[in-house]
C-alpha cells in the first residue's frame, strides 16, 4: 500500500500535468473565431470549478493524519477519475 506522501505527490504531479494541458486549451482558445473562443471559454470555465474540486480534495487528503487519509482515499479517487474523463473529453475535443 502506497504512504501518504507518495499519494499526495502522485496526485499532484497529475494536477500539475492538468494545468499545463489546461494551459494549452487556452493558447488554442485565443488563436480560435469568436464562435468557437465562447465554445473554449464555457469548458475552460467548467474545467477550472473541476480542477478547483480535485485541488480541495488534494488539500483535504494533506490535512488527515497518516493513519486515517486512506479513509478519504475513495471519494479523493472518485473527484480525480471525473476530472481525468473531463480533461481527456475536452482536450480530444479542441485538438
Amino acid at each position: 500500500m502506497a504512504s501518504k506522501a507518495a499519494y499526495q505527490q502522485k496526485l499532484e504531479a497529475q494536477l500539475k500535468e492538468w494545468d499545463a494541458n489546461l494551459a494549452l486549451v487556452r493558447a488554442q482558445a485565443a488563436k480560435a473565431t469568436a464562435d468557437a473562443r465562447v465554445s473554449f471559454e464555457n469548458e475552460l470555465e467548467k474545467m477550472k470549478l473541476k480542477r478547483e474540486e480535485a485541488h480541495k480534495s488534494l488539500e483535504e487528503l494533506g490535512k488527515r493524519s497518516e493513519s486515517a487519509w486512506e479513509d478519504m482515499k475513495d471519494s479523493t479517487e472518485k473527484v480525480w477519475a471525473e476530472m481525468g474523463k473531463a480533461m481527456e473529453k475536452m482536450t480530444a475535443r479542441f485538438k
